[in-house]
């Protein structure tokens, strides 16, 4: 909802200055005047930069599949898309979800459709949203497409939640590891090389690399911080970027466990968004251009791309899942089932729970095979830190 900024007179002639929220200029105007104000300057109050920088991470993705199962109950029990909206719009928390709410409000009122209004915002709701609201609007039956959208959304949150449950443990000892031989370096090691300068001790060769290491970092550690401030927000941009997105892709596909478990996850996303567009009569060309769009694997981006243009030939998508190595044979043998029994989608959405537990399972043993791994990697350095310092501390208490 926005704020404007008035200047009014009341019955007396008085001259009155204030703010009122309302969604548009004419429905403030409105609330002034049945306040018995005669509104001399009217504008919208826009955020101060600090608002703007608090707001500044955007729509979470949890809040955008709540929106939608919320709004296709509203819609479900009767109540009009513009009344669902700013009921919506005041529950909101997230402040930059709610303007854009409004703002969606202010499109529908103002007479556009649904899927044009939320089509202003891509970043908010991807082209399979839009496409899926535009045909629940001409189908007239958005309620159930919305529904369907939210369990589909709920689905891929759920993996997205797996994946990072997995990686929390490691994430957090791998920060704990670095913090702790920053200190070393910086505080520990430059004191006991001072002690064993002191004591005329002969250092042995891991000791003299220690130190040699700990010196360099004490001397240019802010340089070393800056260094890697500006390597992470260079590294951030690039990925930002198109030619970054499509590289960072083709390493994660390449990467061990990791790799598997992207390809996969494609898998599940492509035949579960495409089964939800076909069934929600969206034609099947255009079904499989917005499905590329949100697969992170490149070459089965372009594959998946060929594949309308070759059922735009007249091709079959089984034929064609056949003539290409970029997906498996389930895919392939089970598209062609669901062609001949004309139960495309309904096939296609039983293939994706079948490769929804497969990520399942590898996140699973993704957990379980880093744990050693990070002890490993844990109990090495510490081993590497105890010899270094312990050793010449035996020798100097041997020639005692």
């Amino acid at each position: 909802m926005a704020v404007f900024i008035y200047t009014a007179k009341n019955i007396a002639g008085k001259t009155i200055t204030g703010t009122v929220d309302a969604r548009a200029q004419d429905v403030a105007l409105g609330l002034l005047k049945d306040q018995g104000l005669y509104v001399v300057a009217i504008s919208e109050q826009y955020d101060s930069l600090l608002q703007r920088i608090l707001n500044f991470g955007g729509v979470p993705f949890g809040d955008v599949v709540s929106f939608t199962r919320q709004f296709s109950t509203m819609i479900s029990a009767g109540l009009p898309i513009s009344r669902s909206l700013d009921v919506l719009a005041a529950q909101m928390t997230n402040q930059n979800f709610k303007k854009i709410i409004y703002e969606m409000l202010r499109s529908v009122e103002g007479g556009a459709t649904l899927s044009s209004a939320i089509a202003k915002y891509p970043n908010v709701f991807p082209v399979t949203y839009q496409a899926l609201v535009k045909a629940g609007e001409s189908s007239g039956k958005l309620e159930v497409i919305l529904r369907r959208l939210a369990d589909t959304m709920e689905s891929s949150r759920s993996l997205r939640s797996k994946f990072s449950a997995a990686m929390i443990y490691p994430a957090i000892v791998l920060i704990a590891m670095v913090v702790v031989f920053i200190i070393m370096m910086v505080a520990v090691i430059p004191k006991l090389a001072d002690m064993y300068v002191g004591m005329g001790v002969e250092l042995p060769f891991i000791t003299q690399v220690m130190i040699n290491m700990s010196h360099f970092m004490s001397t240019y550690i802010v340089f070393i911080l800056g260094a890697m401030a500006a390597a992470f927000l260079g590294i951030r941009y690039f990925l930002t970027t198109e030619e970054g997105k499509y590289i960072f892709s083709e390493v994660m596909v390449r990467v061990p466990v990791f790799g598997k478990i992207n390809k996969q996850s494609d898998y599940a996303q492509f035949c579960k968004t495409l089964a939800l567009l076909m069934d929600s009569a969206v034609p099947i060309v255009e079904s499989l251009t917005i499905v590329s769009t949100i697969l992170s694997n490149p070459t089965m981006r372009k594959s998946v791309l060929d594949a309308a243009k070759q059922v735009e030939k007249g091709v079959s998508l089984s034929n064609y899942f056949k003539s290409t190595d970029m997906f498996p044979p389930l895919i392939s043998q089970m598209s062609s089932v669901g062609e001949e029994t004309g139960k495309m989608s309904e096939v296609l959405d039983r293939v994706a729970t079948f490769y929804e537990g497969e990520v399942d399972n590898l996140v699973r043993g993704l957990s379980a095979a880093l744990e050693p791994i990070i002890l490993i990697v844990l109990g090495s350095m510490v081993g590497v830190l105890i010899v270094s310092i312990i050793t010449p501390i035996y020798k100097i208490t041997s020639s005692l």
